[in-house]
Protein backbone atom coordinates (compact mmCIF):
# COMPACT_ATOMS: atom_id res chain seq x y z
CA UNK A 1 0.00 0.00 0.00
CA UNK A 2 1.33 3.35 -0.87
CA UNK A 3 1.00 6.67 1.56
CA UNK A 4 -2.35 7.73 -0.02
CA UNK A 5 -4.29 4.54 1.42
CA UNK A 6 -2.75 5.03 4.97
CA UNK A 7 -3.44 8.09 4.98
CA UNK A 8 -7.67 7.05 4.67
CA UNK A 9 -6.72 5.04 6.91
CA UNK A 10 -5.61 7.16 9.58
CA UNK A 11 -8.05 9.93 8.27
CA UNK A 12 -10.91 6.94 9.19
CA UNK A 13 -9.13 5.84 12.75
CA UNK A 14 -8.67 9.87 13.87
CA UNK A 15 -12.50 10.59 13.13
CA UNK A 16 -13.72 7.35 15.37
CA UNK A 17 -11.30 8.65 17.89
CA UNK A 18 -12.51 12.42 17.99
CA UNK A 19 -15.97 10.28 18.36
CA UNK A 20 -14.84 7.89 21.23
CA UNK A 21 -12.80 11.12 22.87
CA UNK A 22 -15.83 13.36 23.04
CA UNK A 23 -17.92 10.57 24.79
CA UNK A 24 -15.38 9.97 27.16
CA UNK A 25 -14.62 13.09 28.36
CA UNK A 26 -18.51 13.12 28.89
CA UNK A 27 -18.47 10.53 31.36
CA UNK A 28 -14.76 10.52 32.99
CA UNK A 29 -12.36 13.24 34.25
CA UNK A 30 -9.55 13.93 31.40
CA UNK A 31 -6.94 13.23 33.15
CA UNK A 32 -8.23 9.37 33.71
CA UNK A 33 -9.99 9.26 30.01
CA UNK A 34 -6.60 9.99 28.75
CA UNK A 35 -5.21 7.41 30.97
CA UNK A 36 -6.70 4.87 29.81
CA UNK A 37 -6.26 5.62 26.37
CA UNK A 38 -2.93 6.24 26.63
CA UNK A 39 -2.33 3.00 28.17
CA UNK A 40 -4.53 1.23 25.19
CA UNK A 41 -2.12 3.17 22.96
CA UNK A 42 0.52 1.47 24.55
CA UNK A 43 -0.58 -1.74 24.05
CA UNK A 44 -1.32 -1.49 20.20
CA UNK A 45 1.96 0.33 19.65
CA UNK A 46 3.54 -3.14 21.59
CA UNK A 47 1.48 -5.13 19.00
CA UNK A 48 2.57 -3.13 16.38
CA UNK A 49 6.41 -3.57 17.44
CA UNK A 50 5.31 -7.25 17.41
CA UNK A 51 3.77 -7.73 14.29
CA UNK A 52 6.71 -5.85 12.49
CA UNK A 53 9.00 -8.47 13.97
CA UNK A 54 7.47 -11.63 13.51
CA UNK A 55 6.83 -10.23 9.40
CA UNK A 56 10.47 -9.72 9.22
CA UNK A 57 10.54 -5.55 9.06
CA UNK A 58 12.88 -3.25 10.33
CA UNK A 59 12.85 -2.03 13.50
CA UNK A 60 14.76 1.62 14.05
CA UNK A 61 15.96 2.87 16.93
CA UNK A 62 18.58 5.43 17.40
CA UNK A 63 19.35 7.04 20.53
CA UNK A 64 20.32 10.25 18.85
CA UNK A 65 16.82 11.32 17.55
CA UNK A 66 14.73 9.92 20.70
CA UNK A 67 14.25 13.61 21.95
CA UNK A 68 11.20 13.40 18.68
CA UNK A 69 9.72 10.93 20.04
CA UNK A 70 9.56 12.02 24.02
CA UNK A 71 8.66 15.46 22.89
CA UNK A 72 5.69 14.26 20.54
CA UNK A 73 4.57 12.03 23.75
CA UNK A 74 4.45 15.07 25.71
CA UNK A 75 2.78 17.30 23.11
CA UNK A 76 0.26 14.65 22.91
CA UNK A 77 -0.56 14.44 26.58
CA UNK A 78 -1.28 18.12 26.86
CA UNK A 79 -3.17 17.96 23.89
CA UNK A 80 -5.53 15.00 24.72
CA UNK A 81 -5.91 16.70 28.23
CA UNK A 82 -6.81 20.09 26.58
CA UNK A 83 -8.90 18.17 23.67
CA UNK A 84 -10.87 16.10 27.08
CA UNK A 85 -11.41 19.44 28.85
CA UNK A 86 -12.79 20.91 26.27
CA UNK A 87 -15.44 18.61 25.11
CA UNK A 88 -16.39 18.03 29.23
CA UNK A 89 -17.25 21.69 28.83
CA UNK A 90 -19.63 20.92 26.35
CA UNK A 91 -17.94 21.41 22.77
CA UNK A 92 -19.82 20.01 20.14
CA UNK A 93 -17.84 17.50 18.23
CA UNK A 94 -19.37 19.11 14.87
CA UNK A 95 -17.46 22.86 16.39
CA UNK A 96 -14.68 21.88 18.79
CA UNK A 97 -13.01 18.96 15.90
CA UNK A 98 -12.61 20.93 13.27
CA UNK A 99 -11.57 23.91 15.12
CA UNK A 100 -8.64 21.81 16.23
CA UNK A 101 -7.86 20.02 13.25
CA UNK A 102 -7.57 23.25 11.34
CA UNK A 103 -5.87 24.95 14.36
CA UNK A 104 -3.87 21.80 13.94
CA UNK A 105 -2.69 22.30 10.37
CA UNK A 106 -2.05 26.31 10.49
CA UNK A 107 0.18 25.07 13.07
CA UNK A 108 1.78 22.34 11.19
CA UNK A 109 2.00 24.89 8.42
CA UNK A 110 4.09 27.56 10.29
CA UNK A 111 6.35 24.89 11.78
CA UNK A 112 6.75 23.51 8.44
CA UNK A 113 7.51 26.73 6.98
CA UNK A 114 9.87 28.26 9.09
CA UNK A 115 11.60 25.59 10.86
CA UNK A 116 12.21 22.85 8.46
CA UNK A 117 11.84 25.73 5.42
CA UNK A 118 9.06 23.59 3.30
CA UNK A 119 7.99 25.18 0.16
CA UNK A 120 4.59 26.16 -0.44
CA UNK A 121 3.05 27.41 -3.90
CA UNK A 122 -0.13 29.54 -5.20
CA UNK A 123 -3.12 26.74 -4.26
CA UNK A 124 -1.51 25.93 -0.85
CA UNK A 125 -1.46 29.35 -0.05
CA UNK A 126 -4.79 29.33 -1.20
CA UNK A 127 -5.87 26.50 1.36
CA UNK A 128 -4.32 28.06 3.96
CA UNK A 129 -6.04 31.13 4.00
CA UNK A 130 -9.12 29.04 3.25
CA UNK A 131 -8.35 27.00 6.45
CA UNK A 132 -7.84 30.33 8.59
CA UNK A 133 -11.06 31.39 7.19
CA UNK A 134 -12.94 28.20 8.16
CA UNK A 135 -11.53 28.47 11.71
CA UNK A 136 -12.79 32.34 12.19
CA UNK A 137 -16.55 31.02 10.83
CA UNK A 138 -16.73 27.96 12.90
CA UNK A 139 -15.41 29.79 16.46
CA UNK A 140 -17.72 32.36 16.10
CA UNK A 141 -20.60 29.96 16.13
Amino acid sequence: MGWLQFAILATISFGFYNFFTKLSAEKLSPPVAFAIMAGTALVVALIGIAFYKVAGMELVFTKEKLIFPILAGVSTGLAEIFYLTMFAKNAPLAIGNPLVVGGTIIVAIVLGLFILKEPIGFYKGIGIVVTLAGIVILSKG
